[in-house]
């Protein structure tokens, strides 16, 4: 009933604008694209907010100002606009546009400059796990742990790598659980969004449940390091020599 009488209220502003001479809903629309097409996106967002403001049930208009939010940098305020579409059960073709969207946030890194990177991440049991490529070819989850001074590899992730075939120095780990031995070993490449490095050192032994890994200070150590909780971003910046 909520959303019936939302569709009528909508209608009749709709109508009333018409009849008043005042931009419609479709005007809005159209002059967000005409922006869009210059790449003025933040005219775009204006065009498309003030649609959104008129017409709150038109899930066309809530994607065009997500798009918009998206390309002008607000990640956060763009994946809330994509679910506020989704919330109004849009076609499915509009439906699956808000996907692509959601997705592409989730899950793209964000250059933010030559030495700068950030990386979604997965929150996870007041943890943050981040995606990252071993030796380019294996995806793997690995926790993002700043207070660990090594970088963890699962022994299935190790095994499926085939690093070393357990061949690697023997070397203490002190754990939650107290002191425990893993083996060392080194992965040709991992990388952590549009950051790669070579010859990383590891060391193999098991993350805990659920995790490839443990991503540490032998990787972290080189970057300067921001977790943004808000906007589920790790930022990984190259520190400028002195």
């Amino acid at each position: 009933m909520r959303r019936v009488l939302g569709l009528i209220v909508g209608v009749l502003i709709g109508q009333w604008l018409a009849f008043a001479g005042a931009p419609s809903p479709s005007d809005f629309h159209r002059q967000g694209l005409a922006a869009w097409e210059r790449r003025d996106y933040a005219e775009a967002l204006r065009a498309f907010s003030q649609g959104v403001s008129v017409q709150p049930d038109n899930a066309l208009l809530h994607l065009r100002r997500a798009m918009a939010l998206e390309r002008l940098g607000h990640r956060q305020s763009a994946a809330d606009a994509y679910r506020l579409a989704l919330l109004l059960e849009p076609p499915a073709s509009i439906a699956s546009l808000v996907q692509e969207g959601l997705h592409r946030l989730e899950t793209e890194t964000v250059i933010l400059s030559e030495s700068e990177v950030a990386v979604p991440l997965e929150p996870a049991r007041g943890v943050w796990i981040v995606p990252v490529v071993v030796n380019d070819v294996r995806e793997a989850r690995l926790l993002v742990d700043t207070g660990s001074s090594v970088t963890i590899l699962a022994p299935a992730l190790a095994a499926a790598l085939r690093l070393g075939d357990g061949e690697g120095a023997r070397v203490e780990l002190q754990t939650v659980g107290g002191q425990t031995v893993g083996r060392t070993a080194t992965v040709a490449s991992l990388r952590v969004g549009g950051a790669e490095l070579r010859d990383v050192p590891v060391v193999v032994h098991e993350p805990g449940p659920g995790l490839d890994g443990i991503l540490g200070n032998t990787v972290l150590g080189r970057y300067r390091v921001t977790l943004d909780p808000d906007r589920r971003l790790l930022h990984l910046r190259h520190p400028t020599p002195e």
